[in-house]
């Protein structure tokens, strides 16, 4: 079985500190984590970051090949906003969500679906290390630039 194309679950997640913003993913295909990557990013909102784990899940999802993609966040503003249930009036994430539209253009399909914390732990886990400084990548995910 090939680890490029086909269909990804990707659990995505953003986390704040006082002095840094981070960002998880978790990737699974067939039931199987094929990859975990993190970002630092600068101070922002919660919202923001949210959007910020979201790029990061369409990024990976496009330099694995995947074709289907089910992006599932605990995040309920921007799995409405993905899904046009809800409006986007922030200014700071219409550029981010109009981002986020034209990576998910690039697959077959993509669906958003919002999963309660607790079953976003890891993701959670890992954008808590990076706001704090503290990276993880797998080796078929590779390493994600960090922005200041």
């Amino acid at each position: 079985m090939s680890r490029r194309g086909g269909d990804l679950i990707l659990y995505a997640d953003g986390g704040l500190s006082p002095d840094h913003a981070g960002v998880g993913v978790v990737v699974i295909r067939a039931r199987q984590i094929i990859a975990l990557a993190n970002r630092t990013l600068p101070v922002m909102t919660n919202n923001e970051a949210e959007y910020a784990g979201l790029l990061l899940a369409l990024e990976l999802a496009a330099k694995l090949a995947a074709e289907r993609i089910e992006i599932r966040l605990d995040s309920e503003v921007v799995v409405g906003q993905m899904t046009g249930r809800s409006a986007v009036n922030s200014p700071k994430l219409k550029p981010v969500h109009t981002q986020a539209c034209v990576l998910a253009r690039g697959f077959v399909r993509v669906t958003y679906t919002r999963v309660p914390r607790e079953r976003n732990a890891l993701a959670d886990a890992l954008a808590a290390e990076a706001a704090a400084g503290r990276l993880w990548w797998s080796d078929c995910a590779e390493r994600p630039p960090q922005e200041e």
